[in-house]
């Protein structure tokens, strides 16, 4: 059984951090998959949004700020332009590699990384013990044996870990998804920008955002989206509401103005928000206002005006369930159980980072910042 001064299971973005900030010579990087990095890769749809120029701990489920205080935007900026790599910001303060492509971020990492740990690729991690020395590290394989254990994979794919250890955790949840709704089978397709999407799950907890919404057959997506979804994940149950209002920059009053105005078309209402909405919205909009729209604008009274006013302020949509091909899970090991390095306060040694660790941010550059920060803290401390 080989022995190594350090194992760190996972090979993905805050795995190959810790092992690059260490100053540790015997160590292994254990994972399942056959290359390293492979997360990474498809990161920002491919281009690895490794960061984001606006990070506060309010894009977490938590405060991190301590975390952060050691590592965070600015040094990781420094850190990838030190091993070659060229950034850019969008408009919206998130960074990418200027080539646009992942492949130039796990590129420069992997040639910094070169022959600093031994890469064992492959092979899954089954079991783990604590001995009187350290840890020995089974995969479905063969068994290593190390002083110190660093936790690095990828959601919920260390449970048996954490059991055979009797670490205590937060169950893990998908998160950042694409939400499940019946109320939009005719709405597949249709995209509305500069909304205010409010969710709501079964604990009446409620979270905002403005943005895009794309509805897709059979639920709701878009980034907007996928941040509010954070909202059942950390709640670990997929069950609440989506209310988006389709016109957030106008206040109530002015859009019964505007309605008011618009009855002097003189027009069915099937018609009647032709020029102000998609057809597909107009049309869920009447479906949930249930009005008849074989009736002329100019018949429309107060009472159904205000009705479509709060709908179009408040079109309402269920959620039951989140599609597959979630970014990451919601969940992990506590941080009041580690100490300010990550090291588990109730075994010596073991430490954790990124995903297994119950903090999940925002899309936009956010977790892949934890990843960085989680891995940097641990390697500087092993």
């Amino acid at each position: 059984m080989k022995h190594y001064k350090v194992i760190i299971i996972g090979a993905g973005a805050s795995g190959v951090m810790c092992a690059l900030q260490t100053k540790q010579k015997d160590i292994a990087i254990i994972d399942k998959n056959t290359k390293p990095l492979k997360k990474v890769l498809v990161t920002g749809n491919g281009r690895c949004n490794l960061t984001n120029l606006n990070l506060t701990s309010k894009n977490y489920n938590q405060n991190i700020d301590k975390f952060l205080l050691k590592f965070n935007e600015k040094n990781t900026l420094k850190f990838f332009e030190e091993i070659g790599l060229e950034t850019f910001a969008d408009e919206e303060n998130r960074v990418y590699p200027i080539s646009n492509s992942s492949k130039s971020v796990t590129d420069v990492l992997m040639q910094k990384l070169n022959n600093k740990a031994d890469l064992i690729l492959g092979q899954s991690v089954e079991d783990v013990e604590k001995t009187q020395d350290g840890f020995v590290v089974k995969t479905d394989i063969e068994s290593f044996s190390c002083e110190k254990l660093v936790v690095s994979t990828g959601g919920n794919s260390v449970e048996n870990i954490f059991k055979n250890l009797n670490i205590k955790y937060k169950n893990f949840y998908p998160s950042l998804v694409a939400l499940k709704s019946k109320d939009v089978k005719d709405l597949n397709g249709v995209k509305v920008s500069n909304v205010l999407v409010s969710a709501t799950n079964n604990k009446g907890e409620t979270k905002k955002e403005k943005g895009e919404v794309l509805f897709k057959d059979g639920g709701l997506s878009g980034i907007v989206i996928f941040n509010l979804s954070s909202i059942f994940a950390r709640n670990c149950n997929f069950k609440g509401l989506i209310q988006i209002d389709l016109l957030p920059d106008l206040s109530r009053n002015q859009l019964v103005e505007k309605l008011e105005k618009r009855k002097s078309l003189n027009v069915n209402l099937d018609k009647f928000f032709v020029g102000m909405f998609q057809n597909s919205i107009a049309n869920e909009i009447f479906k949930q206002t249930k009005i008849n729209t074989n009736i002329n604008s100019q018949k429309l009274n107060s009472e159904q005006i205000s009705l479509l006013v709060n709908t179009i302020k408040n079109l309402k949509f269920e959620v039951y369930d989140y599609f597959d091909n979630n970014q990451i899970h919601s969940g992990g090991v506590s941080l009041s159980s580690l100490d300010e390095n990550l090291m588990s306060k109730q075994i010596n040694n073991l430490y954790f980072t990124g995903e297994v660790c119950d903090v999940d941010g925002d899309c936009g550059g956010f977790n892949l910042q934890w990843a960085w920060t989680s891995g940097f803290i641990v390697g500087d401390n092993l």
